[in-house]
């Protein structure tokens, strides 16, 4: 009984890690429906969302750990901009070791085949309330 209660609270544990946070009700309605079309983009099928330090499982021996954000120039939503900006990651690929990709790039190419950075969460605003920006995640999609 006591295995059993103790394996159930560490799925528990789990099942809450893997769920994004709710947003909070305070957030301009603007970031609230650009956080709801980002969080769909990482559901789209094909699509692996994955946080610094997890693993996206592409399929076939593909899989990325995004290590750290380098750089986030995005262009503010609310903002005129000269250049639309990039994000670079610095991941881990199975089988590749660790590398800089761009959400620039068309396809990354590796020994297990290539994929895309697909989607990008939290959106780039200017107005973000104070700590209430998400942490960032990731869709990788396999091309």
């Amino acid at each position: 009984m006591r295995a059993f209660l103790i394996a159930a609270f560490a799925l528990a544990a789990c099942a809450q890690t893997q769920a994004p946070p709710p947003p909070a009700a305070n957030l301009p309605q603007h970031i609230l429906e650009d956080l709801a079309q980002r969080e769909a983009a990482l559901r789209e099928p094909g699509v692996v969302a994955a946080a610094i330090g997890q693993t996206a499982d592409l399929g076939g021996g593909l899989r990325v750990r995004p290590l750290e954000v380098l750089e986030d120039s995005r262009c503010p939503q609310n903002a005129r901009c000269v250049w639309a900006g990039r994000v670079r990651l610095r991941v881990s690929i199975e089988g590749a070791g660790e590398r800089e990709i761009s959400s620039e790039e068309e396809a990354v190419q590796t020994p297990h085949g290539a994929f895309t950075l697909a989607a990008i969460l939290p959106g780039p605003w200017t107005d973000w309330p104070a700590d209430q920006r998400p942490p960032y995640r990731f869709g990788f999609k396999r091309t």
